[in-house]
């Protein structure tokens, strides 16, 4: 198993579903902008490090909803749901390299330039994935 199959990218979203194109980003000391995510430990399911990955850059407890294995290949993308509903401030974060956390309605200019982090493209991708056809997972 390579290093980005051990890989998670968690997309989160508002759980009372009236911003669809409202998403969380965390702001990284060194890189910039990217979605939370991180490695995946031994012995942990992908959702499981989903929420924690989330909890430790975000501060916030959410739902996995679904999981996309091939939607890219630097890791699996698992669809998170928050009961906080979407606010313009951002708030700080738990983790040392995390600068801020924040609700995104529109890509963010200075995007992670790191090699495993969030372009342009993916972040299009996901705005407009279509998350029926992915591993749904119980509530």
């Amino acid at each position: 198993m390579s290093d980005m199959e051990n890989w998670v990218i968690v997309w989160v979203i508002p759980k009372n579903g009236k911003n669809e194109d409202c998403w969380i980003m965390v702001r990284h000391k060194n890189r910039g902008w990217e979605l939370p995510g991180g490695n995946i430990q031994k012995g942990e399911l992908v959702e499981e490090a989903a929420l924690r990955e989330l909890f430790e850059e975000t501060g916030l407890l959410g739902t996995a909803k679904a999981i996309e294995e091939k939607l890219f290949d630097r890791g699996t993308v698992v669809l998170v749901e928050v009961d906080m509903d979407p606010i313009p401030e951002s708030w700080h974060s738990e983790d040392a390299m995390i600068d801020e956390v924040g609700w995104c309605m529109s890509i963010p200019e200075n995007l992670s330039e790191f090699p495993n982090s969030s372009s342009k493209k993916e972040l299009e991708v996901l705005l407009n994935y279509d998350w029926s056809a992915s591993k749904i997972l119980g509530s």
